[in-house]
């Protein structure tokens, strides 16, 4: 499936000059492709709950079906938005350029696994659910952290809070973990934001075929924490 369109959505919500510096990285994509851009600071400078939340919010205003997502302190290139795009159109239902802190996905992905879990506060743990997600779904992960990602960069001062250990309980209540296979316990929920009706039908391939842990380096890939093992739904 060949991708003609595309939403770039910048995350930053509180610093117009790294939300101009990173559109200036990706302004060439232009040439090539109908781009959207759906930057978060211009629609809401404010504060989310939840990353999950921004995340939903940001699909629901974005007005293409492959959507790419960067927060504050990735540093994309174009020939990386380029590798994010020959991934779907290739089969592969996510791929990640820097975890889901720079990403590509699809809204009929959403359609097909439901929207990201709100129930994680702030940011935590949305993004090992949603690699459980696509192996309980059967879709294929390109996850990689090949990108620049700038830690030098202080946090948004707008998240307030540090809500990893309430997420973390949530996780633990959501999936239960045995030697060989994981129990997912809680549905997920049906937030009211809105989809187009008609549905995409792309060549997603199984979860198989995934590639995982691309330039990780010393921190273990999400996927690791599921390899070799059956994921359940009860």
């Amino acid at each position: 499936m060949k991708i003609k369109e595309i939403t770039i959505a910048l995350l930053c919500g509180h610093d117009k000059d790294r939300v101009s510096s990173q559109k200036k990285n990706l302004i060439k994509l232009e040439d090539e492709f109908t781009v959207k851009w759906n930057n978060r600071i211009d629609r809401y400078p404010f504060a989310y709950d939840s990353y999950s939340e921004l995340i939903n919010i940001t699909i629901e205003t974005s007005q293409t079906e492959v959507i790419i997502t960067i927060n504050d302190r990735a540093i994309p290139t174009v020939d990386e938005i380029k590798k994010i795009i020959s991934h779907l159109e290739s089969g592969f239902a996510c791929s990640f350029m820097y975890g889901m802190g720079f990403m590509g996905f699809t809204k009929s992905l959403i359609k097909k696994i439901g929207w990201m879990d709100q129930r994680f506060l702030n940011g935590g743990w949305e993004d090992v659910d949603w690699v459980y997600r696509l192996k309980l779904n059967n879709l294929a992960l390109y996850e990689s952290r090949e990108s620049n990602y700038d830690f030098k960069l202080s946090p948004s001062p707008l998240q307030i809070f540090d809500a990893c250990r309430e997420s973390q309980a949530h996780f633990i209540n959501k999936y239960k973990e045995y030697d060989d296979y994981i129990i997912k316990e809680l549905k997920e929920i049906s937030y009211n934001y809105a989809l187009p009706e008609d549905s995409i039908n792309w060549p997603w391939k199984p979860w198989s075929e995934s590639i995982l842990g691309v330039s990780h380096a010393n921190i273990e890939p999400f996927s690791e924490r599921v390899r070799n093992k059956k994921i359940i739904e009860v």
